[in-house]
């Protein structure tokens, strides 16, 4: 048992912990919403077709929008509240905690849905709506990240939906599903740093092994069946869903190698008339998000037939709010060779190459 001294110390270490944390956070949050207050971003995001198609249709078509309530999370320039309000809304909460609001709030004026759509500039887990509005029929948000879970606005939503969601409300998008298959690299990509104008740089490319790297995967890469790891439903989903284990297994559908695990997720509206959906995978029209692409230490000689199994575990980083941490476990036992591979990797919420 500690005595009085060594308790005071023990829970002055814990404090000073816990602040450090919360400085942290603040921190990270502070460049993270630095970074959606730019403009390029957010150009980024509206030129991706598939994705804009995909919220238009499904908020446009939708006649449950008439004289509804929306909160739309994480709002940017307000593209998706004003699809709300075009589509009947009687009022829509567009939030962001980026300084984009300024910019969100002068393109709502200039559109004519000012009457209809407030702007509120703050973290959906720290703002107050009006004090007449206890409850939304609708919450509209964009959530997801690269390998689904990064960038941690799953759990914002979450929050909204426990806060302000009315009983047989509605999330935009609902459901979510992420994969994981076997490719082949690149030899152009595998091969580049072994020899860059004659230097090896190879050190570069072993630091990536420890990346899980953001890249445009083709169909023609894919060398296995495709895996569901995941699966969910918003209006159930829980805080911890980006924490879990998984035990997969792709078969090998051609001959080869396979130098690397992707993921990649699907997205649906199951609220809208038409049930409609869009995929990130490799065989789908690109997206900003492209797909999650693991290099293995070792490249697997495969064969038609053979089988890849493992263990696939994600749960968000310790140090970095917004990234996630991978432990990938890969057992293979082919014709030519048996191999077994334990990795681990992170995901970082960067725009550089391998996050360096």
């Amino acid at each position: 048992m500690l005595g009085t001294g060594e308790g005071y110390a023990s829970a002055d270490r814990n404090l000073d912990l816990a602040l450090k944390r919360n400085k942290d956070r603040r921190e990270q949050e502070s460049v993270y919403f630095s970074l959606y207050g730019r403009i390029e971003v957010h150009e980024w995001l509206l030129k991706d077709t598939v994705r804009m198609k995909a919220y238009r249709e499904a908020i446009l078509l939708n006649e449950f929008f008439k004289h509804k309530t929306v909160l739309d999370v994480g709002c940017g320039m307000g593209v998706l509240s004003m699809f709300a309000a075009k589509a009947g809304s009687k009022k829509v909460f567009a939030v962001d905690a980026a300084t984009i609001t300024d910019l969100a709030h002068r393109i709502v004026q200039d559109n004519g849905y000012g009457s209809v759509i407030s702007v509120i500039h703050g973290k959906v887990e720290d703002i107050e709506l009006p004090s007449d509005i206890d409850k939304v029929d609708i919450i509209v948000c964009d959530w997801m990240g690269h390998c689904l879970f990064a960038e941690n606005m799953l759990d914002s939503l979450i929050f909204a939906r426990d806060k302000w969601l009315s009983a047989g409300g509605h999330i935009f998008p609902d459901t979510a599903q992420l994969y994981l298959a076997a490719i082949k690299g690149l030899d152009q990509d595998l091969g580049f740093w072994h020899d860059v104008h004659g230097f090896d740089l190879s050190a570069i490319r072993r630091k990536c092994e420890s990346k899980a790297v953001v890249e445009h995967v083709t169909a023609g890469q894919v060398m296995s069946k495709v895996c569901l790891v995941k699966s969910l439903d918003l209006y159930t989903a829980c805080r911890q869903s980006a924490n879990f284990r998984f035990f997969y297994e792709l078969k090998v559908t051609r001959n080869g190698w396979v130098h690397a695990l992707v993921a990649y997720f699907d997205v649906g509206f199951s609220k809208s008339p038409h049930r409609i959906s869009f995929s990130t995978s490799p065989s789908a029209p690109w997206t900003h998000w492209n797909q999650t692409v693991f290099y293995l230490e070792t490249p697997l000689p495969v064969k038609s037939g053979e089988v890849i199994k493992g263990v696939f575990a994600m749960k968000p980083s310790e140090h970095s709010i917004f990234d996630l941490e991978f432990d990938i476990y890969l057992d293979f036992e082919g014709r030519e060779k048996y191999v077994t591979i334990q990795q681990s990797f992170v995901l970082s919420n960067s725009f550089t190459l391998c996050g360096l």
